[in-house]
């Protein structure tokens, strides 16, 4: 990591966790300030006296945690990457309010990859969906797509599983700092994917635990990370539908499952159903379907400069 990029990654944090700016927001001033102007903390401070948007203060003491916050991760093998490092995504940088600063551990080099899939899905899944899950996430794995997915169980395990299988490359994304991989039912498979050449990315610095919003918020990262999501399974209220909603907001390609024998396959299709007929998702019905899923993929990898 670079002066200006340690520099950079300290003043998101501040912005984040000090002065408790939105991702958004912070993302926006860092993009358009010229850090590099800034030679010392005291520059910065006196930068964000003159452009701050509420009544928070911050201190140089303020700075000094931000920087024993990134020495800390840094010490546990994590790298800390801001907006403005030329290792950011830029399909990530696209979505609305994205996360001023990213730690990853694992793989640094997915980042330069285009831009994968996200494969999601219900805790609470069937046997089936866990089938197909794998399956899927097999297919788009073995073809060099990076399968995007939150180590979650049920379905974001079985995505995770199948590209694993397949020899591909899958991220987790996770709803709190990386120190270790969540839930622990998980934890062999989280530390699979660290060996084999995958990675944890989260907006949250080692240390910190999840909390029930950071689970919805993690949603539009996976999606920044995807250029579209497939929904294998879901219920009408859940954390798959934000995701869903993400996806749209963001002009990604959304697609859902939804076989002929959904009923008969005991599928939980409900929330499949509402975003075919409601919210326009693309339906797979089967895996004749992935190609023209695949090719509408690539065209949104060409629309965000990604290939």
């Amino acid at each position: 990591m670079t002066e200006i990029e340690y520099f950079t990654c300290a003043v998101a944090i501040v912005l984040t966790q000090r002065a408790r700016l939105s991702a958004g927001i912070a993302s926006k001033m860092l993009r358009h300030t010229s850090i590099t102007s800034m030679a010392t903390p005291d520059d910065f401070l006196d930068w964000y006296s003159a452009h701050k948007t509420g009544s928070q203060e911050l201190t140089l003491d303020d700075f000094r945690s931000a920087q024993a916050m990134i020495a800390k991760n840094v010490d546990a093998g994590i790298t800390v990457v801001s907006i403005n490092s030329l290792c950011y995504p830029r399909y990530l940088a696209a979505i609305e309010d994205p996360p001023p600063v990213i730690f990853v551990k694992g793989n640094l080099g997915v980042l330069k990859r285009p831009p994968g899939v996200s494969v999601v899905g219900t805790r609470k899944a069937s046997s089936a969906g866990i089938t197909i899950a794998e399956r899927i996430a097999g297919h788009f794995a073995a073809r060099d797509w990076t399968i995007v997915s939150g180590l979650a169980l049920g379905i974001d395990a079985a995505a995770h599983r199948g590209a694993l299988q397949a020899g591909g490359t899958t991220v987790a994304v996770l709803a709190h700092g990386l120190q270790s991989a969540s839930p622990k039912a998980n934890a062999l498979l989280g530390d699979e994917i660290l060996a084999s050449n995958g990675a944890w990315i989260s907006e949250h610095p080692i240390g910190v635990h999840a909390r029930p919003e950071y689970f919805v918020l993690r949603n539009r990262i996976q999606i920044g990370l995807s250029a579209g999501s497939i929904i294998v399974e879901g219920e009408e209220r859940s954390g798959t539908m934000t995701q869903a909603e993400f996806c749209l907001r963001n002009r990604r390609q959304l697609f859902a499952v939804l076989p002929e024998k959904a009923e008969a396959l005991k599928l939980v299709s409900k929330g499949p159903l509402i975003l075919i007929n409601k919210r326009g998702a693309t339906p797979l019905r089967s895996r004749e379907d992935y190609e023209a899923a695949a090719g509408l993929m690539e065209e949104k990898r060409v629309a965000l400069g990604a290939l």
